[in-house]
C-alpha cells in the first residue's frame, strides 16, 4: 500500500502498517507477477487441453452420427464413401494423431473393408469398427464403459 508521508514524500506500507524496506517492496512486486503469470498459463494450457476434448467429442459424436450411413451395419468399400462418414473418418488421424491405439484400431478397421469375401468383411469390420468406437470414446473422455457391444453397432435409420 502506499500512502504519503508526514514530509510529503511517498512511503510504502505493509499490511498492517509499517513501513516496507526497497526489497519487500520489490519482492512484493515480483510474486505479484510471477502469480499472474503463472494463472495465465495455467489458465492457458487447461483452456488448450478441455478444447483438445472438445475436438476429440465433437469428431466421435460425427462418427456416431453418420454411422447410419454403413448399410445395415455393414461396412463395404460401397458404403465407406457416404460423404458424412467418410468425412468424419478422414478427421480421426488428424484429431487423433497423438494416439497411437485410435490409429491402429483406425487402420484395422479401414482394412477390414479390404476384404474380399462378403460375409468375412461383415464379422471382421463389426468387430473392427466397435473396437475402434470403443477406443475413440475412451480417449475422447466419453464413459461408454456400460455400453454393450449391440450399442456400437446399431444405428438410427427411418428408412430402414
Amino acid at each position: 500500500m502506499v500512502r504519503k508521508s508526514e514530509r510529503g514524500s511517498i512511503e510504502l506500507v505493509g499490511i498492517e502498517g509499517e513501513k516496507m524496506t526497497v526489497q519487500q517492496a520489490i519482492i512484493t512486486l515480483v510474486a505479484a507477477i510471477i502469480s499472474g503469470i503463472l494463472a495465465t498459463i495455467i489458465t492457458i494450457s487447461i483452456n488448450a487441453y478441455l478444447a483438445d476434448i472438445k475436438r476429440k467429442q465433437d469428431l466421435v459424436d460425427d462418427i456416431f452420427g453418420f454411422k447410419y450411413q454403413l448399410t445395415d451395419g455393414d461396412a463395404t468399400n460401397k458404403d465407406i464413401y457416404a460423404k458424412g462418414f467418410s468425412r468424419a473418418m478422414n478427421r480421426v488421424p488428424i484429431i487423433f494423431y497423438k494416439n497411437k491405439n485410435v490409429l491402429e484400431k483406425y487402420d484395422r478397421f479401414f482394412d477390414t473393408l479390404l476384404i474380399s469375401d462378403k460375409n468375412e468383411r461383415k464379422i471382421k469390420s463389426d468387430e473392427a469398427l466397435i473396437n475402434f468406437l470403443k477406443e475413440l470414446c475412451k480417449v475422447a473422455h466419453i464413459k461408454s464403459d456400460n455400453w454393450n457391444d449391440s450399442v456400437f453397432k446399431r444405428s438410427f435409420n427411418t428408412s430402414n
